[in-house]
């Protein structure tokens, strides 16, 4: 097997879960540094074709955990689809996020629920592209496909622990409406435990799965574990309730068809001088323009933090995405609880920040 961004926290703790499961596992990176660390490891940049066939050769299954930003999510699927294909791989696992539904999805929501591109974050319609573009390779391709779509993924190293514990340490925490939404949380052995699934059992090409944690979890039990774990009282982090943010012109418009393959193809046509004096009047508009009126909130008055759209929508989350079919279909039953997820999570940023202090 090979793991395709093993450097990243994802990535890595997947390289670590599969090996512990016994499975021969490639890590395959794009940083050099990393080799150094890892025996068997494969260099190759999530879009490089030939580099990916050198790095898949001889894997039986792949699983795309890469990072990047946008484009590089939307642009990096064919490439690795192509070279997977090129070698014979048998089944291509893709990480997505169950944030394709929102970062608050609608009560219901499942797998068989529609998606669509018009989010107010990019990164989630980002996603979406993505995962419509490896159905349609599917569909022509002999590489077998699974989806997964884990949310907040926890684990040692998380950014969702350590940003928290370092927010409440300065004196910048806050919570949105009083943090009592719910966290679509998952262990990343969880995740690693879901992956192998993936990868192994059969019947299951061009599947997705929504996974997460066996708990219903809120932001208020994520957050007061870390709060006690760094002396401070939860109780007494500011609460704030900003405007829910919506889609703007950007998103609506501007990014369904610049990402698009038509768009994309297109663009690639257009000289740079073009592109680049087109960007400066659209910088110089933007400026011209209330940030309120590009579906941003204003300057938060002093003393208050600058809220995070995206931090508050997911705070204010009302829906548990369901294990329902991954347990079904995969067998999945997530091995570790959310307790001893978080007493790992703290153990390890206790002794980063004490080692490394």
């Amino acid at each position: 097997m090979a793991v395709l961004g093993a450097s990243g926290f994802v990535g890595g703790h997947l390289l670590r879960c599969l090996r512990g499961y016994g499975v021969e596992t490639r890590a395959v990176v794009r940083n050099q540094a990393f080799a150094s660390c890892d025996p068997e490891v494969r260099l190759a940049d999530a879009c490089d074709v030939y580099a990916l066939r050198h790095a898949f050769e001889g894997c039986d299954g792949v699983v795309h955990a890469a990072l990047g930003n946008n484009d590089v999510i939307v642009g990096s699927v064919a490439p690795v689809y192509a070279a997977a294909q090129a070698v014979g791989v048998r089944r291509l696992v893709y990480i997505s996020t169950g944030s394709v539904h929102g970062q608050s999805p609608a009560a219901g929501t499942d797998e068989s629920s529609p998606l669509h591109v018009r989010h107010p974050f990019a990164y989630n319609n980002a996603k979406v592209r993505a995962e419509r573009k490896l159905r349609k390779l599917r569909a022509r391709g002999t590489v077998e496909i699974v989806i997964l779509r884990p949310t907040i993924v926890l684990g040692p190293g998380s950014r969702w622990v350590f940003d928290f514990a370092d927010a409440l340490r300065d004196s910048r925490a806050y919570v949105v409406d009083g943090a009592g939404g719910i966290c679509n949380s998952i262990y990343v052995d969880n995740l690693g435990y879901a992956v192998h699934l993936a990868l192994t059992v059969p019947g299951i090409d061009g599947e997705v799965f929504l996974i997460g944690d066996r708990e219903t979890v809120t932001w208020r039990d994520l957050y007061r574990p870390i709060a006690d774990a760094v002396g401070r009282d939860l109780d007494e982090v500011p609460s704030f309730s900003p405007p829910e943010v919506k889609p703007g012109f950007k998103h609506l418009y501007i990014e369904p068809v610049r990402t698009s393959e038509l768009g994309r193809a297109v663009i690639a046509h257009v000289p740079e001088g073009l592109k680049s004096a087109v960007k400066r009047a659209v910088r110089t508009i933007r400026r011209r323009r209330p940030r309120r009126d590009r579906g941003e909130q204003a300057a938060s008055p002093r003393g208050r933090p600058d809220v995070s759209p995206e931090f508050a929508a997911l705070q204010r989350c009302g829906w548990r995405l369901p294990n329902d079919k991954a347990h079904r279909r995969l067998g999945y039953d997530p091995p570790v609880s959310f307790a001893e997820g978080c007493r790992r999570s703290l153990d390890w940023l206790l002794f980063h920040r004490v080692s490394h202090s």
